[in-house]
């Protein structure tokens, strides 16, 4: 049986290792050295809502140093257009200025492009921030997608059973809080609890304007 995993190497930030477990998410991030700066295992209990959030780079903004090469460049070649140098080759370190220029953007462009775009694993436990690759986009949506369909099976196999001879409050509440996660949903909170109490509906009984301690048949 093949376990649901992600990894991604860095050549900065090092490596990062996910991985589902019997009881919750082994976490794994280390240096380039091999050592590790964040290693832990977060129970099921403690994920759920699973998202997955991707954040492009901002816009880019020329810092006024490129503006002002920018402005130099234009004005250099109108000023050999309205001179007698229009017919004059152009001297070498002026295409050497204008490939350093376009060279630069080009960079600028590959860096914000490759290595600016951030995923976001968010939980309930914890935030991780992955670089956004193109090639494993589908690969970490999977693992999202195995890891959120995990932790539900994995609750609705602890908490979902209902035992009407048992504490009802507390397994009330704890069908309510699988309700809130999206485990469970309201048909099945409604069978739920109405095998546990005997009551069709968990609205407390009034008198005289009084709620009364709700009765349950067990």
């Amino acid at each position: 049986m093949t376990i649901p995993q992600f990894s991604q190497s860095n050549l900065f930030r090092g490596s990062s290792l996910l991985l589902l477990r019997q009881h919750g998410l082994y976490v794994s991030q280390r240096r380039r050295d091999g050592t590790a700066w964040l290693e832990t295992e977060i129970p099921y209990e403690e994920l759920l809502p699973v998202e997955l959030e991707y954040q492009a780079p901002p816009p880019v903004r020329l810092p006024p140093s490129w503006l002002w090469l920018l402005i130099w460049f234009a004005v250099q070649g109108v000023s050999r257009l309205f001179t007698d140098k229009a017919g004059e080759p152009v001297p070498p370190e002026m295409w050497a200025a204008g490939l350093g220029f376009v060279l630069g953007l080009g960079g600028l462009w590959l860096a914000r492009r490759y290595f600016g775009r951030r995923a976001t694993l968010a939980t309930n436990r914890i935030r991780l921030t992955l670089h956004d690759r193109p090639s494993q986009r589908a690969a970490l949506e999977t693992f999202t997608e195995a890891l959120r369909l995990r932790a539900h099976a994995y609750l609705r196999e602890e908490y979902a059973q209902v035992n009407p001879l048992g504490p009802i409050e507390l397994q009330l509440h704890r069908l309510h809080w699988l309700h809130n996660l999206d485990v469970l949903s309201e048909p099945e909170l409604r069978v739920l609890s109405t095998r546990l109490t005997g009551r069709p509906s968990l609205e407390p009984l009034k008198l005289m304007g009084m709620d009364l301690e709700t009765p349950y048949l067990n």
